[in-house]
């Protein structure tokens, strides 16, 4: 009987030419491939830590940057904020003496009855309301941007305005329902140099709508009244700085005001037939709130 064998076979070339890895494997060898494919994966294995190493510098620069940018924010609104405290204080100084003077004219005109002196002290006077306008709306253009554009309901914006006019002597028809649009925080008062400008302007009318229609790109918020209206070559320059038209100032700050979040305003009625003002805003800008 034979006996067994100790000696372990060599199973490693019958293997290897099984898998076709073998120099004279009985099948094709992938050896070169696998090589080629593992040398590709190294390199590529390569590439990618050297770009996961410009990421971390690029984020180091980055991290650099914002830190310096948040140090030349804080360093911005530090001298704003004193700025604007230097402005507060200027204005009010003024506003003060303005008030003295026109106090000291009022009494001065109360107490001549020369027709020559009395008229003097009207014409004085009246300059002297101007200044105090024009002071009170640049204390309102140095708030514009002071605090972030937020959400806000148009309606409360429209009944805290109208809180601060007397328009008891005109029919008003509101429709607001419960829109909101994203506008700078003088929402308000924007709506009440408009509303104002109705009072001062709108020679006869009896009666305001303010309402909105929905569109495809967004909301057009109306306000129309039924006065003598504004002449086509004059539809524009009403809201310019320099109008000519007294108290005009407040329709320049309020396209100033809705321009803060790309909200347009543009007056488009008809003369003879009233004034309707149209503010168009983007329909990112609005939504209506369904919890209210």
């Amino acid at each position: 009987m034979k006996k067994y064998s100790e000696k372990t076979p060599d199973w490693e070339d019958p293997r290897m030419k099984i898998i076709g890895l073998g120099e004279s494997s009985i099948r094709k060898s992938y050896y070169p491939e696998l090589q080629q494919r593992l040398h590709e994966l190294e390199q590529t294995n390569a590439e990618l830590l050297d770009a996961i190493e410009e990421i971390r510098q690029k984020e180091e620069e980055l991290r650099q940057n914002y830190d310096e940018l948040n140090y030349i924010q804080s360093a911005l609104d530090l001298a704003r904020k004193r700025l604007n405290l230097l402005n507060s204080l200027t204005l009010q100084d003024i506003q003060n003496s303005l008030f003295s003077l026109r106090g000291f004219l009022t009494l001065a005109k109360d107490t001549t009855s020369e027709e020559q002196v009395l008229s003097y002290l009207n014409q004085t006077l009246s300059p002297v309301q101007k200044i105090e306008r024009v002071l009170h709306v640049a204390k309102q253009y140095q708030n514009l941007g002071i605090h972030p554009p937020k959400w806000q309901n148009v309606n409360e914006a429209y009944i805290f305005a109208v809180s601060h006019l007397d328009m008891s002597g005109y029919e008003r028809n509101i429709s607001l329902d419960n829109l909101e649009i994203f506008a700078d925080a003088l929402l308000e008062d924007a709506i009440f140099y408009m509303l104002e400008n109705i009072k001062q302007h709108s020679k006869h009318a009896t009666k305001y709508w303010f309402y909105y229609e929905t569109k495809e790109n967004g909301v057009s918020l109306i306000l129309e009244d039924n006065g003598t209206g504004i002449e086509n070559d004059r539809k524009e320059t009403i809201f310019e700085r320099n109008s000519g038209v007294k108290e005009g100032i407040g329709l320049f700050l309020v396209r100033e005001i809705f321009s803060i979040t790309k909200i347009s305003v543009c007056e488009k009625g008809k003369p003879g037939k009233g004034a309707r003002f149209i503010i168009n805003i983007p329909k990112e800008a609005c939504h209506f709130n369904e919890s209210m």
